[in-house]
């Protein structure tokens, strides 16, 4: 028996349950700025390019501090790496109360190092707290309050500034009661590094995990991106800009019910699980690229959505066990994190590189490539399982028979 199939993990209750799932819950505040941006540029005198970094820092932190996270975890707990994350967080709430552009930008900084932190860390807390049927739930609850969080805050964003452009910064706030949960609720399991052995390492299936999760993020990404684009173009106009938001929040919703019955979806197809969740990312992509009504987007954004409501999950999860000891998990995280994050910065370039190859022109371009490139991949994917798992079985009964 491995060493990590043997569980010493003590039964975490409810409290320390919900204490991570509200981890999870700050990986999505950074959308409450979004309705925002346009009056905090008017306010502060700046054009509208220059402010854009509001929104842009944190994701460009993402990118370095996922890293940070998951190296801090060798020299600190990740009950203390989380701690820290949270108040750095907290620094980006201060311009609800003074600060002009300027103080904005550098707060951003501070918010976006612990936000990058918080998004490895909030996995990191599941993976090292719980094992078996209870970690794959807990994921999948990431998952699903994740989704509906996003929407929340957003939400909030577009109700606040409406009083004060000042307050949308306030949200960010709820770290401190999130922090306060963390103090007296989540236990502290040590430092990661004196888990395990030195030569532990990262195995093959780590970096297939990310360079999957890389690709997908290059390709999914422009689903969100050109929504609202494709339902609008004036050469075929499909729906309002209510439509628009509408479906959209259809992929939203289905995100989020795929985190909730995650564990079920997973039991179910087993080893399957990433390969069948990125097909349906990839159905419901090629539903959209021919679609032209709006009915037909709500069912290419629930496939879509559902999809990418089971794929979060269950590549975290792979890219977690891709070590050779458990010590290893939360950098491992790390890297796949980073590889998401660097995947959705580099979206745009990537994908009008390949559409000017290809010559697809209009609204669904970027569409042209990226449905038919996750597809394919879902389709390699689950042929490539099924042959590898037809060996790994061939091999077990070879074995038993000698």
């Amino acid at each position: 028996m491995s060493e990590q199939a043997v569980s010493t993990k003590p039964k975490y209750g409810a409290l320390v349950q919900i204490t991570a799932l509200c981890i999870a819950l700050m990986m999505y505040t950074t959308s409450v700025t979004t309705p925002a941006l346009s009056a905090i540029a008017q306010s502060v005198g700046v054009d509208y390019e220059a402010i854009k970094l509001v929104s842009s820092l944190p994701s460009l932190m993402l990118v370095f501090f996922s890293l940070v996270g998951g190296w801090l975890t060798t020299k600190l707990s990740i009950k203390k790496c989380t701690i820290i994350s949270l108040v750095l967080m907290a620094v980006g709430g201060l311009p609800g109360i003074f600060g002009g552009y300027e103080f904005i930008v550098a707060s951003r900084v501070f918010f976006g190092a612990g936000y990058g932190m918080v998004f490895v860390l909030a996995s990191a807390v599941i993976t090292d707290l719980f094992d078996g049927s209870t970690k794959d739930r807990m994921m999948g609850w990431k998952s699903g309050v994740g989704a509906i969080a996003g929407v929340i805050f957003q939400t909030l964003g577009g109700i606040l500034v409406a009083i004060n452009w000042r307050f949308v910064f306030l949200c960010i706030f709820l770290c401190i009661p999130i922090l306060l949960l963390v103090l007296f609720f989540l236990p502290d399991t040590g430092v990661q590094a004196s888990k395990g052995p030195a030569t532990g390492k990262f195995t093959s299936q780590l970096w297939i995990t990310v360079i999957v999760g890389f690709l997908l993020n290059v390709f999914q990404f422009a689903y969100m991106q050109n929504m609202t684009l494709v339902i609008l173009d004036p050469a075929n106009t499909i729906g309002t800009a209510l439509d628009a938001a509408n479906i959209l929040s259809m992929f939203t919703a289905l995100s989020f019910v795929a985190g909730l019955v995650y564990f079920m979806f997973s039991k179910w197809v087993g080893r399957f699980t990433p390969a069948i969740a990125i097909l349906l990312v990839g159905i419901g992509f090629l539903v959209a690229l021919y679609a032209q009504s709006v009915p037909m987007f709500f069912v290419a954004s629930a496939l879509f959505g559902l999809g990418f409501g089971f794929t979060n999950p269950s590549l975290t999860l792979v890219a977690a066990a891709g070590v050779t000891h458990p010590s290893k998990t939360p950098r491992a995280i790390s890297i796949y994190v980073c590889a998401t994050g660097l995947g959705q910065f580099f979206c745009t370039y990537i994908l009008n590189f390949l559409v000017g190859i290809f010559g697809f022109t209009g609204t669904r371009a970027q569409w042209n490539v990226s449905a038919y490139a996750i597809t394919g991949g879902a389709i390699i994917g689950l042929v490539l399982l099924a042959v590898l798992g037809g060996k790994k079985a061939t091999s077990a009964a070879a074995t038993a028979t000698e």
